[in-house]
């Protein structure tokens, strides 16, 4: 019988350290040596500040190498990370630390924690050693992510380092991913695709990354070979790809997730750059669920077939989930779950056995009885001339009980009657119950940190305006 594969930390520590690992958005670059040694000086200011392996340590930095240098430290000391989204206030913190009960924050905005202990970034002091320590104890729970909490109160998700490492290899396997690859990170490390697939998918096979502060629609350095992104990211990139295609042809791999990737914007990337988008589709529950191959056709519009090891079901519309990167049971909400967890998004299979995610399933519109996806009409607008952003929800009706409502942030310059007619022409290839009942002209769209749509609080919004 073979012996079990290395652990995560095995494999990270087991890499050459004079290899290059991590340049730092001031440009510097970082080996794995230079990692390695952060880790454990960030693991002795954390244990001289009380933290023990086990204890909750709260992140609330943007994109940094501070906050890269807690990740090491926690995983050095064997702490569980709880990273926040930098942007949050006191209201939407509160539920998240009642349950999480963190020992330490590491914070710039220390007035949003009220009593807790908060310090803005762990002391590497030189000469500080690692006396004492047991440094990188791989204890299975690694991290605690909650989610956005737009359905309610947010709810934890343990996420240990077998779920890590079962989702990530196989990804590795599926797209070709290999340590000479140089991944663009600027996606949020409070998030599942910034902080698994991005930071810890690079260390664990031995990558590099070009970590960045936030997005922004620019020039890619040289060594960059694959981008991590979401569909807004593409859209405002698209003027760039078009002016100079040759930076974004010398890639090999783009990919797209976190909200669903339109078939116009897939197109017009895959025209300018000669890359077609490869969409995936996930959870923090659960990580990658299915995947557009690296090697293969990759179908605009769908999310691709399961990953290797994972199963997926769609039972009355829903998309549900089962495999050994799925969760086992929220933080401190009772018994451990088990068996197939349900999504809540609404899918259906193609002929070829890829997904298509059709909407969250209780965002579904159901206009007259009849369901209608959002994201179906939103494409049939998505290449409307003038038209730079769009949103689509449902509002009440008192005959239909919903209508479609369409949202529309104009392009620069664009001219509003011509965007209506455009829009109006565009409608009637849509069947009576799908066609948008009220269009609306806005500035902007609700967006989440990862530029991720928010219906309901579109909804709101429309509901509350005349």
């Amino acid at each position: 019988m073979s012996p079990p594969p290395p652990g995560f930390l095995a494999r990270f520590l087991g890499h050459d350290r004079s290899r290059r690992a991590l340049r730092d958005p001031e440009g510097v670059w970082l080996t794995y040596g230079d990692l390695r040694e952060r880790g454990e000086r960030a693991a002795a200011w954390l244990s001289a500040e009380g933290v023990r392996p086990g204890h909750v340590v709260a992140i609330h930095l943007e994109n940094s190498l501070a906050l890269v240098d807690v990740h090491l430290g926690c995983l050095a000391l064997g702490a569980v990370r709880l990273p926040l989204n930098a942007h949050y206030r006191e209201a939407e913190l509160a539920p998240i630390l009642e349950d999480a009960a963190p020992q330490l924050v590491l914070t710039r905005s220390p007035e949003r924690f009220g009593a807790l202990r908060c310090f803005p970034a762990p002391v590497l002091d030189q000469t500080a050693g690692t006396v004492g320590l047991s440094v990188w104890p791989q204890h299975e729970l690694t991290a605690l992510l909650f989610t956005s909490g737009t359905t309610g109160r947010p709810k934890g998700v343990p996420q240990t380092f077998s779920m890590w490492e079962s989702n990530l290899d196989a990804l590795s396997s599926l797209w070709g991913l290999s340590d000479d690859d140089c991944l663009w990170l600027a996606l949020p490390l409070f998030h599942t695709h910034g902080l698994v697939l991005g930071l810890h998918g690079t260390l664990l096979r031995g990558a590099c990354a070009v970590l960045m502060p936030r997005f922004d629609p620019v020039e890619l350095p040289v060594e960059v070979t694959h981008v991590y992104g979401v569909p807004t990211w593409y859209r405002r990139w698209l003027p760039l790809m078009r002016e100079k295609p040759e930076g974004f042809r010398r890639l090999t791999l783009l990919v797209s997730g976190s909200d669903g990737l339109d078939a116009a914007t897939s197109d017009a990337v895959f025209e300018a750059t000669g890359h077609r988008i490869l969409e995936r589709y996930g959870m923090t529950e659960t990580l990658m669920i299915c995947s557009n191959p690296g090697a293969g056709e990759r179908r605009a519009g769908t999310v691709g077939p399961p990953v290797p090891g994972v199963d997926v079901r769609i039972v009355d519309g829903e998309v549900q989930v089962r495999g050994p990167s799925v969760f086992t049971g929220y933080w401190s909400l009772g018994p451990e779950r088990s068996g197939w967890f349900p999504t809540g998004d609404a899918g259906e299979w193609d002929a070829a056995g890829y997904l298509r995610i059709v909407g969250r399933k209780k965002e579904l519109i159901i206009v007259g009885g009849v369901n209608v996806s959002p994201l179906e009409v939103e494409a049939a607008f998505a290449d409307v001339e003038g038209v730079h952003e769009l949103g689509v929800c449902g509002l009440p009706d008192p005959d239909l009980t919903e209508v479609v409502a369409l949202a529309i942030v104009p392009a620069s310059g664009a001219v509003e009657v011509e965007i209506l007619a455009g829009i109006a022409a565009r409608s009637t290839l849509l069947s009576g119950l799908k066609r948008p009942r009220r269009v609306v002209i806005l500035t902007s769209l609700p967006r989440n940190a990862l530029g991720k749509l928010q219906r309901s609080a579109l909804r709101k919004q429309l509901e509350e305006s005349p």
